[in-house]
């Protein structure tokens, strides 16, 4: 078999001619990607699609005649398989995008907002990635899409999956952990709990389902890790909070955590749990650079987290590719929190479930229906130790 059978097949449609070009120059010095054809417009990137049976589609969004969304909806219906969409990086293009996740799309690369060739550069090795993450995800999409994330709620008793407190497995040393984290392991007791939720490629549309389970009563402060850009995360907040039963935003430096108070970490910055010399939790914003491979990190908020509430830390790992979120689960446990993993037959990409699940910090590993409903099981069991 040729060099070339064996390559990951990649379709670039764009209307701008310098995009096409570009990406497909990006592309094709990766090796292991080829790039079997282009397309200027939503028709033909349908019949291109057909004649090529690429692995994996870039899909621009403004393109005269059929856009980007009656593709991709096309796509999913007739001949499904992963599509990562290119937007532009604008509050508009945030919102548009997030409604080609919901459709189906596995990601997006946001795209810069000219044709400056160092603005242009600076997307190539994140391309790269994203194009293999969504060749990864080309079983899952068959599975995961068409089942939808909440058929199959009734099989499921949470009850069964979330252990009792004197039952939990110990505390697990911090294997692996960057000096950057070391600290002495507190065991603060807060008045409240806290619950943080990382997630990756695929965590979106898993994040809006569990948002929904989360009940007006929910007993804790929220903060949710979205791998997403600057833009996404402002409207992508907003978003949630249209289905939340309590209030969710983008996080700013220097909120307070409160009860029934959710904050979603900004794009491009990191976030980390402090306290002020009266005692009160505070998000701190980050925008210096950190050898860090993911902004926002989940490690980060994770670890903070746990510095500062304790035992009254719950964490949840979802879908994503590698491993950010592992040493933010050791230190929660080391620090005698809970955490909770989605599990590998609902994950679209199960890269960060599962190094927390191997690494043996699990307290639960869970199917998607079951992951809110956990969560709250989590932080009342949390909530009833710290009475």
């Amino acid at each position: 078999m040729s060099k070339n059978d064996q390559a990951i097949r990649v379709l670039v449609v764009d209307d701008s001619v310098f995009m096409r070009n570009m990406l497909s120059m990006m592309l094709m010095k990766c090796v292991g990607i080829q790039v079997v054809g282009t397309a200027m417009n939503g028709r033909d990137a349908i019949a291109q699609a057909l004649r090529t049976q690429p692995d994996v589609m870039t899909l621009d969004i403004e393109m005269p005649g059929m856009n980007g969304l009656e593709v991709l909806d096309h796509m999913m219906v007739h001949d499904p398989l992963p599509i990562i969409m290119v937007s532009a990086l604008t509050e508009e293009g945030a919102e548009v995008t997030l409604q080609a996740l919901e459709r189906g799309a596995v990601d997006f690369i946001a795209k810069p907002m000219n044709q400056d060739l160092s603005g242009i550069g600076a997307i190539e090795e994140l391309l790269h990635a994203k194009v293999l993450e969504a060749f990864q995800a080309r079983f899952s999409i068959h599975t995961i899409r068409h089942r939808g994330i909440r058929s199959e709620a009734h099989a499921y008793d949470v009850s069964l999956h979330v252990p009792a407190r004197d039952n939990l497995m110990p505390s697990m040393s911090l294997v692996g952990e960057s000096p950057h984290y070391k600290g002495s392991e507190t065991t603060a007791m807060c008045d409240f709990p806290l619950a943080v939720i990382g997630a990756s490629t695929g965590g979106p549309n898993l994040l809006k389902a569990i948002i929904r389970d989360l009940p007006a009563s929910f007993p804790a402060a929220l903060l949710i890790v979205q791998h997403m850009p600057k833009f996404f995360t402002k409207v992508f907040a907003e978003n949630l909070d249209a289905l939340a039963s309590f209030s969710i935003r983008e996080a700013q430096n220097g909120d307070e955590l409160q009860v029934g108070m959710g904050f979603v970490v900004p794009g491009d910055h990191h976030m980390r749990v402090t306290r002020t010399s009266d005692g009160r939790a505070i998000l701190t914003i980050e925008s210096e650079s950190q050898d860090l491979p993911y902004r926002p990190s989940i490690d980060c908020a994770m670890v903070s987290a746990a510095e500062q509430f304790g035992q009254s830390t719950v964490g949840l790992v979802l879908t994503g590719m590698g491993n950010d979120g592992l040493v933010g689960s050791q230190k929660i446990k080391a620090c005698g929190g809970r955490v909770l993993v989605q599990n590998e037959a609902t994950s679209l990409i199960y890269g960060m479930p599962r190094a927390v699940a191997e690494a043996g910090v699990a307290d639960a590993v869970l199917p998607d229906v079951q992951l809110g409903g956990a969560l709250v099981k989590a932080v009342d069991s949390v909530c009833v130790v710290n009475r």
